[in-house]
């Protein structure tokens, strides 16, 4: 077996081979979801996390058959103890060592780069999660997928979910733009990316600090991946305080139908006003007539996030799957290249 770095933003093929594994791989790995496109895997694989390096790797056989690849995330600013997998395992080439290779073959990545722990994650009762028991990796928060279904039951309900809201967050304006944020919106919406910090997270996950030009990259890479993404933000009268915002995100080369909910936060001050709801809201009336043929929007929460569950669930969402992050002491991962089992070659 060969293990080989390339870049994204040049090698086509590897890109395209990758996604080819992911798509057969969806329906054991991720069946509550239709699988990424590849534009929206290609313009992942080529920028990441915004200002933050990422490798990534291909796994062949000796007859030149993809097996399959990992992409490693290598945080500068926050988390800079930390490398965050994703590793993919071709679905014929499973339970055959290429999975501990890969997984090795990272950690030695991450140990050169001056990582101790390795984090990443995997469906509850999928294939990832068994593989993440089998090298010991240590489980931690629990995201819940939750799937909103589109239609005319929904679009009935919104004008008295939105009253309700009303009723307590008076003394607030709505905004709305697609594509990248407004210029004079720009330091409320780091902000609110920010307000996240709050959110539940893994004690060895470091919350992110965003600035403009961290947001204006992620922005950019939203351009590269083709995706068309929505904002929705509330606005304090008098103040000008940007409140709340919530996003979400299409994928026009994807799977017909879907979305994907991004961000949706609040800062500390202007919660307790239903303004999670109004914006939700909002947003759902506008992509009735933005995206007319929209049927589900998938979003996930931390299993312990009892607020926004609750928004979500006044919306109507349902419980479509379960996620798990896994920890792995980079150490660990190390030890597996000399274990007896195949690490590959680089």
């Amino acid at each position: 077996m060969r293990i080989e770095q390339y870049d994204p933003k040049s090698d086509e093929d590897k890109v395209r081979a990758c996604h080819g594994l992911i798509v057969a791989a969806q329906p054991e790995d991720d069946p509550s979801l239709p699988p990424p496109s590849l534009s929206m895997l290609r313009g992942w694989l080529a920028h990441g996390f915004p200002d933050e390096p990422q490798q990534c790797w291909f796994a062949t056989a000796d007859s030149g058959a993809p097996l399959g690849c990992y992409a490693l995330e290598l945080p500068e600013r926050e988390n800079r103890q930390n490398g965050f997998l994703n590793l993919l395992v071709g679905v014929g080439s499973r339970r055959r060592g290429v999975g501990t290779a890969l997984l090795a073959h990272a950690g030695r990545q991450a140990d050169a780069n001056g990582r101790t722990l390795l984090m990443g994650g995997a469906r509850v009762g999928g294939p990832g999660a068994a593989f993440g028991a089998a090298v010991g990796a240590t489980a931690g928060l629990l995201e819940v997928r939750r799937t909103l279904d589109v239609g005319p039951d929904l679009h009935a309900r919104l004008p008295g979910l939105r009253s309700e809201a009303e009723q307590r967050a008076t003394g607030y304006a709505l905004r709305q733009w697609v594509g990248p944020t407004p210029d004079d919106l720009v330091s409320g919406v780091c902000g609110l990316y920010m307000a996240m910090a709050d959110a539940p997270h893994d004690v060895a996950y470091e919350p992110i600090i965003w600035d403009a030009a961290r947001l204006r990259a992620a922005e950019q890479r939203s351009v590269t991946q083709g995706t068309r993404d929505y904002s929705v933000v509330a606005v304090q009268d008098g103040t000008g305080d940007v409140a709340a915002l919530t996003q979400v995100a299409i994928d026009p080369a994807g799977a017909p139908g879907w979305a994907y909910q991004q961000l949706t936060a609040v800062t500390r001050p202007h919660r307790g006003h239903r303004l999670g709801l109004l914006i939700k809201v909002a947003m759902l009336e506008w992509l009735a007539t933005a995206e007319p043929d929209l049927r589900h929007i998938m979003t996930g929460n931390a299993a312990v996030n009892e607020h926004m569950i609750a928004v979500n669930e006044a919306l109507g969402h349902r419980v479509s799957d379960t996620f798990q992050s896994l920890e792995l002491p980079v150490e660990a991962a190390v030890r597996l290249a000399v274990s007896g089992l195949p690490a590959g070659r680089a």
